[in-house]
């Protein structure tokens, strides 16, 4: 299979000095040696699974908020550059776009849909663990549907041997209904050869809450893309992304809270490493549509560079079709400062020490939150032995 997808193609474009409108993806000779989700060890009481559901059957979920949000949109003024119409034909709009959903149904990837039922509260970790091999190429589309005043928490733990060459490719969508809450968390430790790609999107009700949790440690290159759509009013978004971009490593991101319901929240935190030659691409766009007065969205960028041939381009966005609004970016990009270093050295601590305990500390942080003990206990242990 040859990939050649336009991704991460930003809501409206911009000035493109720097390349960021968008992504692509070229890649020829790509082996799929599997399609679908792995069957997780443990099904906690409460959650349904259906496995190989007919993707348009299984995304009829969204079609009553789709037809909404159309016709609220018509009629509105577009920004300069629009590129909404590139994903007009998703079921939910997702974070890297159709193009995903298109290489999927060109390969007949079906979906697995995880229904939560009303007012059930499941308090164990849906596990969906992936044991990659070296060769291996894997694509898996998932639904997770959560019905009001529902609650559920998924872990979803990619790995491979760290020399593994291969391609895995990942599509999420979540609809969270009134009062319900998903926690879901990602987390990717693939070889050092590895392809990956991660494209998420969801649509969120009144009251509901969805948070993320993202961690980014292997692939040599890496796409991953999130689009929340906050429909109903009080509805919330909270992600923390932590990554390790080292070596020769490529990142390419793109970050969406779009706000529609009154009152709606969203809150994005990234926090990273780049070192070697790493490059990373962070987009993140902060959405007001019309009618969601009262909204307030928050992003905030903490990268750490350890080495001067590193290249990390970012760009925040704000959109903006509402004026009761509170929307605001922050940015702390650059190395250790000669304070935190003259501190760490006053205290017995050389530069090269100093910096792996400052990586450690930004992943630490979101390791700690895993839910899931064998998930949390590899990942803690590739945290305290790393190199960088």
């Amino acid at each position: 299979m040859d990939l050649n997808l336009k991704v991460n193609v930003i809501p409206a474009l911009t000035y493109n000095k720097l390349q960021l409108n968008g992504s692509s993806i070229n890649e020829n000779g790509i082996d799929i040696t599997s399609v679908g989700t792995p069957v997780p060890e443990r099904l906690p009481q409460g959650v349904d699974i259906r496995t190989g559901v007919d993707t348009e059957e299984a995304e009829s979920i969204f079609a009553c908020y789709r037809e909404k949000m159309l016709k609220a949109d018509e009629g509105l003024p577009k920004p300069n550059g629009d590129q909404s119409y590139r994903n007009d034909n998703q079921s939910t709009r997702t974070g890297m776009g159709i193009e995903v959903d298109e290489l999927l149904d060109k390969a007949e990837v079906r979906s697995d849909v995880y229904y939560v039922a009303e007012d059930v509260k499941i308090e164990e970790p849906l596990v969906l663990h992936y044991e990659l091999s070296d060769g291996d190429g894997s694509l898996s589309r998932q639904i997770i549907h959560l019905k009001e005043n529902s609650e559920l928490t998924v872990v979803m733990f990619y790995e491979s041997d760290e020399e593994a060459a291969g391609f895995q490719g990942v599509s999420t969508k979540v609809l969270v209904e009134k009062n319900a809450k998903l926690k879901l968390f990602k987390i990717q430790k693939l070889g050092n050869k590895f392809l990956h790609f991660d494209d998420f999107g969801g649509v969120v009700d009144d009251n509901g809450k969805v948070e993320i949790v993202q961690i980014e440690l292997g692939a040599i290159k890496n796409w991953n893309g999130v689009h929340i759509t906050l429909f109903g009013k009080e509805a919330s978004f909270l992600d923390n992304t932590g990554y390790l971009c080292v070596g020769e490593q490529q990142y390419d991101m793109n970050y969406i809270a779009e706000h529609r319901g009154k009152k709606t929240v969203s809150d994005m935190y990234f926090r990273g490493v780049l070192e070697g030659s790493a490059q990373k691409v962070f987009r993140d766009t902060l959405d007001f549509k019309s009618g969601c007065s009262g909204a307030k969205g928050n992003e905030q960028e903490d990268t750490l560079l350890l080495t001067p041939e590193v290249v990390n381009r970012s760009m925040p966005i704000i959109l903006c079709q509402e004026e009761d609004v509170d929307g605001t970016h922050g940015a702390t990009i650059g190395q250790l400062s000669e304070d935190v270093l003259f501190y760490m050295n006053s205290r017995g601590i050389d530069d090269e020490e100093a910096k792996k305990l400052m990586v450690r500390a930004r992943l630490e942080s979101l390791v700690k939150m895993i839910p899931d003990g064998a998930t949390a206990g590899k990942m803690q242990y590739f945290v305290q032995n790393m190199n960088a």
